[in-house]
């Protein structure tokens, strides 16, 4: 076996990849030197030896590269997602424990093994294929799984046609940009059915930056992000009416109904803007003729009922959070 000095003189004239720096990463700088520095070895070149006793002879300068490469890959360094190139510079595909990404067509497909993981094993996935993407997994009901909750996209826009391969055509878009996000197997439930995996699409030409919220599955007793969406359709308030407001009674019996329990928060209004704060309730300070405006989902199993202890003349989310009732 090779001792350490030997080693050493074959990595000298090679670019470095040192662990931890910013470059260190596949699609770093530092990486792809080392890369341009093995390749620049062209086959049948002059053979170089290094003795430790004049008889002492060693492969060709490529073979030992080649023997350097698998050290340094040993070691920990990642080179190989640079290797998977795309004609331009470019990696075509990338693979970490969170996600693979990879070009299909004129999109990036990312496929998330892991819905748990920190949101800078995705980005560094994104980047490493050249889309300054970061997503942000958030934890919500069944219902929002594998679901954009929102996208902030600033600088370029995508440069190039739609994506043939575009899953959904009335799917978000968001500055012109197609973003779609889907599950595989069809509506399986990631982090708790095997095999499940949550796949996001965007186009391959995309030159701007983009910061996705994404639904991911929440852990048992973590709260919703999408706590405004409980009388959605599939949600554990759908079909409830709210519009017109509903007394407390009336609204807690449909929540036992639907195996739930309520918790309470007073709704003020201010008189000079119109905006609303919200105070939490103890349910004895509740009284069951208060009038209920709206409902949001805290948790599993959990609802939170929003309420006055007076009618108001309308209902104060008159943005439409509550659906209105049906004809």
């Amino acid at each position: 076996m090779r001792n350490t000095d030997e080693i050493n003189e074959l990595l000298r004239p090679l670019s470095r990849v040192e662990p931890g720096r910013p470059d260190s990463h596949a699609a770093g700088t530092g990486a792809r030197a080392l890369l341009t520095s093995i390749r620049s070895e062209e086959p049948g070149g002059p053979a170089r030896t290094i003795t430790r006793t004049p008889a002492a002879k060693r492969p060709p300068r490529r073979l030992a590269l080649g023997l350097v490469a698998a050290s340094v890959l040993a070691a920990g360094i990642v080179v190989g997602p640079s290797l998977l190139e795309d004609g331009r510079g470019v990696a075509a595909s990338y693979a970490n424990s969170a996600m693979e990404i990879r070009r299909e067509g004129d999109q990036y497909v990312a496929r998330i093994k892991d819905p748990f993981a920190e949101h800078s094993a995705y980005t560094q996935a994104f980047h490493a294929v050249g889309l300054n993407v970061s997503l942000r997994p958030v934890p919500v009901s069944p219902g929002g799984v594998g679901k954009i909750l929102g996208a902030i996209i600033t600088g370029g826009k995508s440069s190039g046609p739609d994506p043939t391969t575009e899953p959904d055509p009335s799917g978000p878009r968001f500055d012109g940009v197609p973003l779609s996000m889907g599950t595989t197997p069809k509506d399986c439930q990631p982090g708790q059915d095997a095999g499940c995996v949550m796949v996001m699409r965007i186009p391959a030409a995309f030159t701007g930056q983009v910061d996705v919220r994404l639904g991911r599955q929440a852990r048992p007793g973590e709260e919703y992000t999408n706590f405004d969406s409980a009388m959605a359709p599939g949600e554990m308030f759908d079909g409830v009416r709210l519009r017109n407001g509903r007394p407390v009674a009336d609204v807690l019996a449909e929540a036992r109904r639907r195996g739930l329990s309520a918790t309470f928060s007073l709704v003020r209004v201010d008189a000079a803007t119109g905006g609303l704060s919200f105070e939490p309730l103890p349910d004895g300070q509740v009284g069951p003729d208060w009038t209920v405006w709206n409902a949001w989902q805290v948790k599993a199993g959990v609802i939170r009922l929003l309420v006055t202890s007076e009618r108001l003349p309308e209902n104060p989310f008159y943005n439409g959070s509550a659906p209105p009732p049906a004809s």
